[in-house]
């Protein structure tokens, strides 16, 4: 009778890690996967022409700029 339960128990652990843990790990995976496709938009310095990040670029007047003397600020 203990048998049977220990038995059943363990069946149930089995199947809890084949299917729900290994749910968990894909899903961090796929995660690190889209991080990875983020890609940063380059924008042209309107003065000199240089690509720089958007992130870097400096704005004035709906103008991109890589550089506060390109800008003129």
């Amino acid at each position: 009778m203990i048998g049977k339960i220990l038995l059943i128990a363990a069946l149930v652990a089995f199947i809890y890690f084949l299917f729900f843990r290994g749910r968990k790990v894909s899903q961090k995976t796929s995660e690190k996967k889209e991080n990875k496709k983020i890609e940063e938009i380059m924008v042209e310095c309107d003065k000199c022409s240089i690509f720089i990040s958007q992130k870097e670029a400096i704005i004035k007047d709906g103008k991109y700029f890589c550089s506060k003397e390109c800008a003129q600020i």
